[in-house]
């Protein structure tokens, strides 16, 4: 038996072995092999939504440019994700998101504005321990 603490080091350890294991089952497909080896592990460690939610969406929304850029550092964990849409107050009802994205022309990036408690987001898992980067859900000013 291992402390929680122990034990998500050690699951940690074996998902940062992912990217090599993965590339070298099939170096066409290593995010595909990365979620087998994942089931595998069937720990808790870190980087499930890394894996399940972050880079899908990077690959079914972002452009090309995005993914040439992105990608790449997704899948040899340079950068760890998470996927940030549930707010305290509504769940994953994406309607109800009080969480707003302005885009800054002059600075060339979007504010992030969660303007009540009820907009906090919540369940971002990863987030605050392993996580690096996230793609946050909210409505566009």
């Amino acid at each position: 038996f291992m402390e929680r603490a122990d034990l998500y080091r050690t699951t940690l350890e074996k998902y940062l072995a992912l990217p090599r294991v993965a590339v070298a089952i099939d170096p066409n497909d290593p995010i595909t092999v990365g979620k087998i080896i994942r089931e595998l592990i069937d720990e808790p460690g870190g980087l499930d939504l890394h894996l399940g939610m972050f880079i899908p969406t990077i690959q079914g929304q972002g452009d090309d440019e995005q993914k040439k850029h992105w990608l790449p550092m997704c899948i040899k964990l340079q950068i760890i994700g998470t996927y940030a849409q549930t707010e305290l107050g509504h769940g994953t009802y994406i309607r109800g998101l009080e969480t707003t994205a302005t885009y800054d022309a002059e600075k060339e990036q979007f504010v992030i504005h969660s303007p009540t408690l009820t907009a906090t987001k919540w369940w971002p898992g990863g987030m605050g321990k392993t996580s690096t980067h996230a793609v946050v859900m909210a409505r566009l000013i």
